[in-house]
């Protein structure tokens, strides 16, 4: 007995079988477009937080430009307060914008000990912030009592 090969080709294949190879042709051009949609949903989203990482390191360097120079600046208005508060400064504001005069001679204060022993000694020292009022009131009597005498 001999046996007999049957080659089929697709158009002499049973119904059935056709069916099923196109199910799993379609399942598999499925499976393949939503696996191609998920990639391309997952770039865009990688895009897109891409641009705003780069959006906040741009943001980032502003930042910092601006600190360094805001630090400039800073640096120059300690340096013009300084100058501000020299002596040389503080005379030529006395001189012009108050209309101070200098002294032609040295004035001698002197405080009597009844106008020390009227006043508390102060509890804290005058560059502590000790009792500016006590002293002016001290100063001011000794100058006047100078005065009277002259």
């Amino acid at each position: 007995m001999a046996l007999a090969t049957a080659h089929f080709t697709f158009a002499d294949a049973p119904p059935a079988r056709v069916s099923t190879r196109r199910a799993v042709g379609l399942r598999l051009v499925g499976v393949t477009a939503l696996l191609a949609a998920a990639a391309i949903t997952v770039l865009a989203g990688l895009a897109v937080f891409h641009s705003m990482l780069a959006a906040g390191q741009y943001r980032l360097s502003e930042l910092e430009s601006e600190i360094t120079a805001e630090r400039e600046r800073l640096i120059d208005l300690r340096y013009e307060l300084q100058m501000l508060h020299g002596p040389a400064e503080i005379e030529l504001m006395g001189v012009g914008a108050l209309g101070l005069v200098s002294a032609t001679d040295p004035i001698d204060v002197r405080i009597e000990p009844r106008h020390i022993a009227a006043v508390d000694p102060p509890q804290r020292s005058i560059h502590e912030g000790g009792d500016w009022l006590s002293i002016k009131t001290l100063l001011t009597d000794a100058s006047t009592a100078h005065d009277r005498r002259s």
